[in-house]
């Protein structure tokens, strides 16, 4: 028990030095970059070498890559880790973060008001201000504390090390697309990392103490909850139920983030969104319906009944109907747009 106290306090000296040492470099950037700026050959540096990559496809990818921190595109990814972030404290947790990371964002946008890059350079069209980047903080906030949730589970380290690549390449590409594109200076990304990393460290000690704290009961009983709202209760109970059971639901919410960020990068028209979306929401449904089915089936009888069969198998073939015509038509919407976006034709 001693032992598990010390390391403890271990921890908690570390993330309070590395808390430190992130305020004090955060003030001596935000100093420099709005005084004397000793950093701009460092910024010129920095931009030529990462500019001096420019060609079509890296092009087209760093432009999907900007597009991974939209908040569409992370309450969609919030809602993929459900199957992998069974306990309910750590929904609220991801749930709760995604909005303060954006709030945060959003607040930092009209702070320093330090201008942009010269126009020349930009590769996209951005307003507001430069310092810090939004990206890069938003990335390192939200992608970071996927990295902290992960490494609580109780899942293999092979699982956890392939969440930790995954993640860390999410942030660093995010911050490099910044660059890359010409809507940001390297100072701008360093100084986003910085906000987003003294934003984690506070959040995740808030986090340990509420999970090692756990959720409180219910204040009320159900039969006292309006019927209303009782029913969308039940109804994202099912939903919440089918992310965590099916593994399929990974891949159809997979699809959907794919949809969302190539929908944001190719600007689809009003009527190709409304086409995607309920296509994705067709397809989605399904699997729930079909492990509506299932659940049903497995219920009535445990027995290999002919019926039984028949009722999983036609469920489960609705659903590949549904997805193969919603492949076929994203692949008409999509193709040219994608073969354009990469210079591939």
């Amino acid at each position: 028990m001693a032992e598990d106290r010390t390391g403890g306090n271990t921890i908690h000296i570390w993330k309070l030095a590395v808390l430190i040492v992130g305020l004090a470099a955060f003030v001596l950037l935000l100093g420099d970059v709005t005084g004397s700026y000793r950093l701009e050959g460092v910024d010129i540096a920095v931009c030529t070498a990462v500019q001096s990559l420019r060609c079509p496809f890296l092009t087209g990818f760093f432009k999907v890559m900007t597009n991974m921190v939209h908040p569409v595109v992370l309450l969609i990814i919030s809602m993929a880790m459900i199957h992998t972030l069974r306990q309910r404290q750590y929904l609220i947790a991801l749930f709760v973060n995604l909005v303060l990371a954006v709030l945060l964002d959003l607040a930092a946008k009209g702070w320093i008001m330090r201008e942009r890059p010269p126009q020349g350079q930009q590769m996209i069209a951005e307003t507001g201000y430069s310092f810090p980047s939004g990206h890069a903080m938003l990335a390192a906030s939200f992608y970071g504390f996927i990295l902290f949730l992960i490494w609580q589970t109780k899942k293999s380290r092979t699982y956890k090390t392939a969440g930790t690549v995954i993640c860390l390449t999410m942030i660093v590409l995010t911050a490099l697309s910044r660059i890359y594109l010409g809507v940001h200076y390297a100072t701008d990304v360093l100084g986003g990392f910085l906000a987003g990393m003294i934003y984690l460290i506070i959040y995740t000690s808030v986090a340990r103490r509420y999970f090692a704290k756990g959720i409180p009961g219910r204040g009320q009983s159900e039969a006292e909850i309006n019927p209303l709202l009782k029913s969308f209760q039940y109804a994202f109970a099912g939903i919440i139920t089918g992310l965590k059971t099916e593994r399929n639901m990974m891949i159809h919410y997979s699809a959907l983030g794919l949809v969302v960020v190539f929908g944001i990068t190719l600007k689809l028209s009003v009527t190709e969104w409304c086409i995607c979306l309920i296509l994705c929401a067709l397809v989605i449904s399904l699997e729930l319906v079909n492990t509506a089915v299932e659940a049903v089936v497995d219920l009535v009888t445990k027995e290999h009944r002919r019926r039984a069969r028949i009722a999983k198998d036609t469920a489960a073939g609705a659903v590949l109907i549904a997805a193969m015509t919603a492949a076929v038509i994203g692949g008409i919407i999509f193709g040219p747009k994608i073969l354009a976006l990469f210079a591939l034709k």
